[in-house]
């Protein structure tokens, strides 16, 4: 479940354009990524990778795959904190469907006075929600900002180490 969801997360922010630094960490199972690749090539990515521990890197144009466990380790750690917030954002979403299906459900029936003052509460914490989501991903965003920032010296250092091997498309 919370590999899906993080696969469903990243598919959602996938960019197309194949010329950018991208990156792949799977720990076997869970994954990391960010938007530096387009949809087919991610699919065709996991599918050639399978469930494998490795790290997958466009860097400057070229691909590589890196299997060291240390820099795996390394890795994974750095993007800990990012990947911790997967169940609250799970839960937030699975808080709003529900809300939303409820006030759905109120909406498209008779309308008293009872209704109206669930509507309300439903409404109010509707906001509550999506501000905790908001706090969420911009908790999110800072810790793949600060993960990312030293992702890439290491993958520097690794492939400058002959720890990356070159992988063709």
């Amino acid at each position: 479940m919370k590999r899906m969801m993080m696969i469903a997360a990243a598919v959602a922010m996938l960019a197309s354009s194949a010329h950018k630094d991208a990156y792949i960490i799977s720990t076997g199972d869970n994954m990391t990524f960010n938007a530096g690749t387009g949809i087919d090539e991610f699919n065709a990515l996991r599918k050639r990778n399978g469930a494998d521990k490795y790290i997958w890197v466009r860097r400057v144009g070229r691909a590589y795959r890196i299997t060291d466990d240390t820099l795996l380790l390394r890795a994974e750690a750095l993007f800990a904190p990012e990947v911790a917030l997967g169940p609250e954002q799970a839960a937030l979403g699975r808080e709003e469907a529900q809300l939303d299906a409820e006030e759905a459900r109120l909406e498209g029936g008779a309308r008293t006075a009872a209704t109206e003052r669930r509507l309300a509460e439903i409404r109010a914490r509707q906001k509550v929600v999506e501000q905790r989501e908001k706090e969420v991903d911009e908790k999110q965003e800072r810790s793949t900002h600060d993960a990312e920032r030293a992702f890439w010296p290491l993958i520097d250092s690794a492939i400058r180490a002959g720890l990356a091997r070159p992988v063709s498309r």
